[in-house]
């Protein structure tokens, strides 16, 4: 059994994810010496975890937005008629939004939100949601507290970045401490990820690739320099249509010349 890996492969909807690790990752049974160790916590610690936490949480919606959504689902923008800027408070009227407009349509909905402050310090909130129609009217009736924006994202292949790039980028803003940053229904689909070689090399092979999102690499402490792609596909893969011998012979991707590492096809790009 591998105990160990050099690649990992995450697939939300029709958004696949490469990593490349120049160290094997090596899986721990638990987790590296935290905080609770630590008899103090410096500033820039501080600035440091809030930082991380802020990147996983987008990393996190970007991903079950694409493995949720797409460009026939509804993104709508809520605002309050009155200059309403305690967050903790904006967020119970929204989670009574949630509420009402559930009971409206009769099953649980399935959404991501994320709240924004505008810059007159106000909050408004980013829903992409699953739902049957329902009129702007109506929308602005259940809501309650100001206006409802509908807006088309017919064009829009990358749901997941579309919707964190509303999300606030200062992991230091004082305003976020202790208050969610985002909310998620429980009955989404979770992303799939691989660190089967053979796995990954037959998803390469096969996905028809659209663009190519995201090229880059970065040092790591632990694993070396990291390599990591991001790919929009035409259409959602599974996993699970590749974790099983395939019929016929895999040939190499319509978007490079060959099979390569991770490294040669960065020196394409």
């Amino acid at each position: 059994m591998r105990n160990f890996y050099a690649q990992k492969l995450i697939v939300s909807g029709n958004n696949v994810e490469l990593y490349e690790y120049e160290n094997p990752v090596v899986p721990l049974r638990c987790n590296r010496i935290g905080r609770a160790g630590q008899a103090t916590t410096t500033d820039e610690q501080k600035r440091q975890n809030r930082a991380k936490t802020a990147s996983r949480a987008r990393q996190k919606v970007r991903r079950f937005a694409n493995a949720n959504f797409s460009n026939r689902s509804k993104f709508i923008t809520l605002t309050f008629a009155d200059n309403e800027t305690d967050l903790k408070r904006a967020n119970k009227f929204f989670t009574d939004f949630i509420r009402r407009l559930s009971y409206f349509v009769g099953n649980p909905l399935q959404y991501i939100a994320v709240p924004e402050f505008q810059k007159r310090g106000a909050v408004h909130y980013h829903l992409l949601m699953n739902c049957p129609y329902i009129s702007k009217g109506k929308l602005t009736e259940i809501w309650g507290h100001g206006f409802v924006k509908i807006n088309r994202i017919d064009n829009v292949d990358n749901i997941g970045a579309y919707i964190t790039k509303y999300m606030t980028k200062d992991s230091l803003d004082e305003r976020l401490a202790g208050v969610k940053c985002y909310f998620m229904s429980r009955n989404l689909t979770a992303p799939q990820s691989t660190t089967d070689p053979d796995t990954i090399e037959k998803v390469l092979a096969e996905m028809s690739v659209k663009r190519v999102a995201c090229s880059s690499s970065f040092d790591s402490e632990y694993y070396g320099t990291v390599h990591y792609m991001q790919f929009v596909l035409d259409a959602p893969l599974s996993l699970s249509d590749f974790r099983k011998p395939l019929e016929s012979k895999c040939f190499p991707p319509l978007w490079c010349d060959r099979f390569a590492p991770l490294p040669a096809l960065l020196s394409k790009a």
